[in-house]
This record gives C-alpha cells, sequence and structure tokens, in this order.
C-alpha cells in the first residue's frame, strides 16, 4: 500500500492527518462512523473507515458499508440527462412543456411590499437549462415561502408512499414557483423533473436507464434506489446531533435504506444509495472526461459543458451555502472558481457535490485526484466537515 501512496503522489506520513481527522470526528461524537477514499493517478492512495455503521447494535463502519447519498445522486441523473443530450432529443433551451404537458402554464408567487402574494404567469418557459442549473424557481418544501409550503403538501403524498415519479413530478407542475424562470439560483426539485424527463425521453424508469448506463457498465454494483434485504446489514444508519449525543434518524424522504426493492417515486435529486468504492469510480470515470476501463458514458466536450460556470455571479453570491464559498454552479454541480475565497488548499476547476448527510466527491483534473467523504449525519453538507477532509487530502501530496 505505501507503494501505490508514494506513486501517486501522496506523503503516507502526512496521509496520516487523514486518518487523525477522522478519528477526531468519531471520538469527539461528531459522527458515529466516517469512511473515505482517494484516488490519485489512477492509484488508490487511502480507504479506510472508523467508528460504527449501527451504535445500538454495536456495528462497525466498513469499507463496503452502504450509504445514502442523498443529493450527489442529482450528478449520476445530470450525466444521464446529458447521455440523451448527446443524441440530439433535447437541447438546453428546449422548454420542458415540450415533453412534460402539465409544466404549459406555469404561475409565479410574488410578492408585494405588504407580503401579499400574487399568482401571475411566468414571463418565460421552463426549460432544460433552468433545471439542470436550479434556476427553475421550483423549490424544496419547506416553511421558507408560499410555494415551499404548497409544495410540502406534494411532499406529504410522496412521504405516504405508492405515488409514482410521474405524479410526483406533474403534482410539482400545479405549485408556483418562487421566482420567474431564470432569474436566480435556489436549491430546490429541478433535478427530480430532470430524472422524470429522463423517463420520458429514454422510455425507461430512471433506475433501469441509469443501471444501463453507468451502474452495470461501471460495475457499480452497491448502486442503487434501494438497499436489497442481503445487503441490508452493510447500511450505516443516519443519525442527527442533538445537544446530548448521537441520536438516530428514522422516516427520512425518499430513503433507500427503507425500500427492499425499487419504489414507487425514484428521486432524481436524492434518492441513491450507495458506497466509497462505488462513487469513487464513478468519479474516476468523471476524472477521465467520461472514459474508464475502456467504457465511454459521454464525451470530453460534454463533461467540460458539465462542469463549466453557468449561473450569474450574482446568482452564485446569493445561493447561501456556506460549505460552497468559492465555488460556480454548472450542469448540476459546483466547480472551484476562488480558492481564495473559498479558503481551501484545492485547484481551480475541482468540481463535484455534496449529500444532505454528508456524503462528498470531488474530482480534480489538475491534480488527477478523486476524493470521497462519508458519513450519516444531520446537519452534514451544509457544515464544514468535508471541507476539513478536503484540506488533509490536499495537505498530504508531496510532489
Amino acid at each position: 500500500m505505501e507503494t501505490a501512496v508514494r506513486e501517486s503522489g501522496f506523503c503516507p506520513r502526512r496521509l496520516g492527518n487523514v486518518d487523525a481527522y477522522l478519528r477526531r470526528l468519531v471520538d469527539t461524537g461528531q459522527v458515529a462512523g466516517a469512511g473515505a477514499l482517494v484516488t490519485r493517478r489512477g492509484r488508490t492512495a487511502y480507504r479506510k473507515s472508523f467508528g460504527m455503521r449501527d451504535l445500538r447494535k454495536g456495528l462497525p463502519m466498513q469499507d463496503d458499508s452502504i450509504y445514502r447519498i442523498y443529493s450527489m445522486t442529482k450528478t449520476f441523473t445530470v450525466a444521464a440527462a446529458m447521455t440523451l443530450y448527446e443524441k440530439g432529443l433535447f437541447k438546453l433551451q428546449d422548454p420542458v412543456a415540450e415533453f412534460l404537458p402539465s409544466f404549459k402554464s406555469l404561475k409565479v408567487a410574488e410578492h408585494d411590499k405588504r407580503g401579499v402574494v400574487n399568482l401571475v404567469p411566468a414571463k418565460s418557459p421552463l426549460t432544460f437549462e433552468h433545471l439542470f442549473t436550479m434556476t427553475s424557481g421550483v423549490p424544496y418544501p419547506g416553511p421558507e415561502s408560499y410555494s415551499a409550503r404548497a409544495f410540502s403538501e406534494i411532499q406529504a403524498r410522496r412521504s405516504a408512499g405508492g405515488v409514482t415519479t410521474a405524479e410526483i413530478v406533474d403534482a410539482a407542475a400545479g405549485v408556483p414557483l418562487c421566482f420567474h424562470p431564470g432569474e436566480y439560483w435556489m436549491y430546490g426539485f429541478s433535478h427530480d423533473i430532470l430524472g422524470r424527463l429522463v423517463e420520458v425521453i429514454s422510455g425507461k424508469r430512471l433506475g433501469e436507464y441509469l443501471a444501463e448506463l453507468i451502474f452495470l457498465p461501471l460495475g457499480l454494483k452497491d448502486t442503487a434506489f434501494y438497499v436489497p434485504e442481503e445487503k441490508r446489514d452493510r447500511l450505516a444508519r443516519a443519525y442527527t446531533l442533538t445537544e446530548t449525543g448521537l441520536m438516530e434518524l428514522h422516516g427520512l424522504s425518499a430513503d433507500p435504506g427503507e425500500q427492499a426493492e425499487a419504489p414507487a417515486f425514484e428521486s432524481g435529486g436524492g434518492g441513491l444509495a450507495s458506497t466509497l468504492d462505488d462513487v469513487g469510480r464513478y468519479g474516476n470515470l468523471l476524472l477521465n472526461f467520461g472514459k474508464l476501463d475502456g467504457y465511454r458514458l459521454l464525451s470530453r466536450k460534454t463533461i467540460e459543458l458539465m462542469r463549466k460556470n453557468h449561473t450569474d455571479p450574482a446568482h452564485i453570491r446569493a445561493w447561501g451555502f456556506k460549505a460552497q464559498q468559492g465555488y460556480a454552479y454548472g450542469l448540476g454541480v459546483r466547480s472551484m472558481a476562488d480558492t481564495a475565497a473559498a479558503g481551501l488548499n484545492g485547484s481551480l476547476g475541482e468540481w463535484g457535490w455534496d449529500g444532505m448527510l454528508g456524503t462528498y466527491f470531488s474530482v480534480d483534473p489538475e491534480e488527477d485526484l478523486v476524493a470521497v467523504f462519508m458519513i450519516q449525519r444531520v446537519p452534514g453538507s451544509l457544515e464544514d466537515l468535508a471541507r476539513r477532509f478536503s484540506q488533509t487530502v490536499y495537505g498530504a501530496i508531496d510532489d
């Protein structure tokens, strides 16, 4: 292993800082367990797990433990959609309503100075690009706005189970947008709609299309919208950090750990489970500009388009994720634009995405590096745990 570490350009002693950091997260009670994988120059330089995947049962975290990767799913959905883009089946500027008629007559919830809500017609059609770049105005459910509160009713239907992806997305079309398409950047349900578009254009369920184009060709044997019974004991439990310590979470939205078979609703925005090795292989395909071990998923030019900034600087300043400071936003991925603003010792153009429970992956073409960090904790993605992990990885480069 030490030979592989040195050939990958890392210092074995300094990689001990990654060990120390992950152990510290566990020992101080910040997480139940953590795992990390780092590859460089096509070699695995680091692959370790610490702590517990199940505190109640006393089961240790292992390198093949299965994690809910939540919003990291978005990058898989984007990649799948771009395979259809490469066939000329849609343009980024195409209206979504050409494929999903329920999105023809969208309304926007405008607020006057007194806070009174007026529903007005959208000034422009919702396009594929708006979905890819999170500038659609489609929210996630929550208390933050009129539209988000209306979306919570759909969330309740989804949580009840048995509702299909098509039904959920059609219902989402009836929720007023938070703003006119293209006006702002806002994290929301956009990529779930994009997942439904993959289904409509491909003629296959999203999970089926992802398996056919990504999971099976790459050998991602543990990545799916569900965790079958025979793998259930490898699933890491999810926790929330409270004032009195870690508490196990139940009833998570779109939880693949609650599914023993493909669910009716396959969330293209956050429904996948995966492992360190699977995410690492997927990351290396992206690192190699769409090709791995002789299999090409996407062209180099398409990968370049995905990681390029697609949003206005004013949108980026207002996007509200402290963990993404210094990054621009491409087609469903962050892309490092200013290392000084980020305060990170990484590279310009490093890209990837995170997940709600603290999962994270990073693709760095300049350093020929892929880094994966996995925990299962809320708060997760909005904290700086992954950033600190990244600091220890870059600090171990020795060439």
